[in-house]
């Protein structure tokens, strides 16, 4: 197995369902229990106008029973769409009534999970909504009282969406870094169109950005809460796997050399 001969390479699992319940009571037994893990849920759309299906939310505690976790990353995104699944996040609308909204699905969410639920800033193609993006993370993550996960590429992601600023940190001082447990990299590509660039997520399939780096060594001495640091590999081969997670590991022993805790290849 991959996790034997490369575990020295990462220091826990981020496992990622893509939101399947029904079939992953086999795979998820083949994890050895000596190996830390989190989970990556997907459908539970915390940014939707209602509360998703409670099948849905059975599904994800089921998973979260079955690999004890310490928490569970979600999207701020909607999967669904009439009960329809649709390849594609369609991420929080960035007003007031979509923090009302989110806030109260996590709440709803919270008090029927076994473990905690943290949202995670999802990837934007386009932007709906005047609020900016950190201080809409902010007032979500104050009023469901939870941790939050920063994509640094989705957020990267975003920035292009809006053309602010002339670094992939600008507004920044908008987000509750206390509030960060959990930050993301990824392989992506940067697509130049006439009207703009977009960030399309490749989790492996190409490099990680540089924007993402630098937003990584911008931050990580600002994050006074970051439990783990998970670089997303499941469509990379092994080698760019095990080449992307050295990367950003020799970025955290750069910065923070006494904390070097969770680095993700999965």
């Amino acid at each position: 197995m991959l996790i034997d001969k490369h575990r020295d390479g990462f220091d826990f699992l981020e496992v990622y369902s893509r939101g399947d319940w029904e079939h992953t009571d086999e795979p998820f037994a083949q994890i050895p229990a000596s190996v830390p893990r989190t989970y990556h849920h997907e459908g539970l759309d915390p940014v939707g106008p209602h509360l998703c299906p409670s099948d849905t939310i059975e599904g994800c505690a089921k998973n979260q029973r079955l690999l004890n976790t310490p928490w569970t990353v979600e999207e701020l995104a909607v999967r669904h769409i009439d009960g329809k699944y649709c390849d594609f996040f369609f991420p929080a609308i960035l007003n007031e009534e979509c923090v009302k909204a989110t806030i109260e699905n996590l709440n709803a969410l919270h008090a029927r999970l076994p473990g905690p639920l943290l949202p995670e800033n999802a990837p934007y193609e386009f932007n709906v909504g005047s609020m900016h993006l950190c201080e809409f993370l902010t007032k979500v993550a104050h009023g469901a009282d939870c941790g939050l996960v920063l994509d640094l590429g989705h957020l990267w992601s975003w920035q292009l969406c809006v053309r602010k600023g002339d670094t992939p940190d600008h507004g920044i001082e908008k987000l509750d870094l206390s509030r960060v447990i959990e930050v993301h990299l990824a392989g992506a590509r940067i697509e130049d169109y006439s009207q703009g660039m977009i960030y399309r997520d490749l989790h492996g399939a190409g490099p990680i950005p540089e924007a993402s780096m630098y937003l990584l060594r911008e931050l990580l001495p600002k994050l006074p809460n970051l439990k783990a640091i998970t670089v997303e590999v499941e469509d990379a081969t092994e080698d760019a796997a095990v080449e992307q997670a050295q990367q950003v590991r020799e970025v955290v022993q750069q910065i923070r050399p006494a904390w070097l805790e969770g680095i993700h290849v999965a």
